[in-house]
C-alpha cells in the first residue's frame, strides 16, 4: 500500500525539523522530543483526512530510528 503523505523528523542545524510532504510549511523546534510529539499529533490529524500518513524519525547521525503508519487517526 501507498502512503499518501510522509512526515519526516530530522536533524538540521540549530534544532530539529518536522517536514510533510503534503505541502505544509516545515516547522523547527529545539527539542527533539518536541518535534516528534508535533509530528505525531500532525499524523493523527492529517491521517483522519487523507488516510495513510508515515512518520519517519532520525537521530543526530541521519539514521532512521523509528517509522509509524497512521491510518483514520490512530496508529495502524
Amino acid at each position: 500500500m501507498t502512503c499518501q503523505h510522509h512526515i519526516a523528523v530530522a536533524p538540521v542545524e540549530g534544532g530539529w525539523s518536522v517536514v510533510c510532504d503534503g505541502g505544509l510549511e516545515p516547522v523547527m523546534f529545539l527539542s527533539g522530543a518536541r518535534a516528534e510529539a508535533q509530528a505525531r499529533a500532525l499524523a493523527s490529524r492529517l491521517s483522519e483526512a487523507v488516510g495513510d500518513v508515515v512518520v519517519t524519525v532520525r537521530d543526530r547521525s541521519r539514521t532512521v530510528v523509528g517509522s509509524l503508519r497512521y491510518c483514520g487517526g490512530r496508529i495502524a
